[in-house]
């Protein structure tokens, strides 16, 4: 934990602190994405001060994002806008969550809202009839915006794609290409089995089909379920908060399709097969059709042999893919957008 994040209890927040509210149990997506924009509106002197409330510790977060925070409090979903009701509070800043009670906060509402099915979208509105301040769509608004009426924001804005420039680590010689398997804790402990069992049965056929070596690593946080574990790993290591420069280390990755690692993966040139995962409110399987062809393939179901004889085919015959141009990160925008509704 880095020395300038400490964790609070109720009521010993400065007042006027501007808090972020993210959840992170299953994984760190949310919090990485709210933490890109805390880092930008840490930046400027004129800004309140931040915290953050989560539902877990905050381990895997690199340490320039947790300095972003003045402090940290630990709350279930459920009892943070409990938690806030007693405080001055100048503003609430929510990552794609619902959090009840929320409208009850007398200061600007603020909800960076991924993409998500359509059917999934009218959860997100506040209760009572009152709007979002503002609503911060992590994407081009080319790609996708929430199909709403006036009465869910006061207004709604496209920002592009919130993410982490890779700072690739070396690629020192290596006797056989290295395969990073990066697709963290899958979920809860049931999904992270399916998904575990799926990529050992992979890496099990690759070595009984091909006569070249390789080298399986994964990347696994403490925190992950044990059932994510692979058995035919060669190395199993645990990255912290520097996962997107493994990414340009590797010579093929494996990921699941989450917002963050997709969007890391496209900023470096390595050829990346993206697995799929049922998430309640995202939709990966459309992402990985997306953008699978663009980073390399994605893992069909219904044709799983296609993926295997990518990844075959990229072992022996190893190359690099072009970075895809994703413009600049769009925490600067959200950070200055969030910082005018507050002043």
């Amino acid at each position: 934990m880095n020395k300038a994040v400490s964790y609070l209890p109720p009521g010993a927040a400065p007042p006027g602190t501007a808090w972020f509210l993210a959840t992170s149990k299953s994984g760190l997506g949310h919090l990485r994405r709210i933490s890109n924009i805390a880092v930008h509106l840490a930046q400027d002197d004129t800004r309140p001060v931040l915290g953050l409330m989560t539902n877990a510790e905050v381990s895997g977060l690199e340490e320039r994002d947790q300095a972003a925070y003045s402090h940290v409090r630990l709350a279930e979903r459920a009892q943070m806008a409990s938690r806030l009701a007693a405080e001055s509070v100048s503003g609430v800043i929510v990552d794609t969550a619902l959090v009840p009670g929320i409208e009850r906060q007398d200061s600007p509402l603020v909800l960076v809202l991924r993409e998500m099915p359509k059917d999934r979208l009218e959860g997100f509105r506040l209760p009572g009839g009152r709007p979002w301040d503002l609503v911060i769509v992590p994407n081009p608004e080319d790609h996708w915006m929430p199909d709403t009426d006036s009465g869910f924001a006061r207004d709604i804005a496209a920002v592009g794609w919130i993410y982490r420039p890779s700072d690739a680590l070396p690629r020192p010689p290596a006797p056989s290409p290295r395969l990073l398997i990066a697709t963290g804790g899958g979920g809860k402990a049931d999904g992270a089995t399916r998904l575990r069992r799926q990529i050992d049965d992979m890496i099990t056929s690759l070595r009984r089909r091909i006569s070249k070596a390789f080298t399986v690593e994964q990347a696994l946080a403490a925190r992950a379920p044990s059932q994510a574990r692979l058995k035919e790993a060669d190395r199993v290591f645990d990255p912290g908060g520097a996962l997107n420069d493994c990414f340009g280390a590797a010579d093929i990755v494996v990921s699941t399709a989450g917002y963050n690692s997709v969007l890391e993966l496209a900023a470096t040139d390595t050829p990346t097969m993206l697995v799929p995962i049922a998430r309640s409110i995202d939709d990966q399987l459309a992402r990985a059709e997306l953008w699978g062809p663009r980073l390399g393939c994605y893992l069909n179901v219904a044709a799983p042999g296609m993926g295997l004889d990518w990844l075959a085919y990229q072992i022996e015959t190893p190359s690099r893919r072009p970075v895809w141009n994703l413009g600049p990160s769009g925490g600067a925008e959200a950070a200055r957008r969030i910082l005018r509704l507050l002043s």
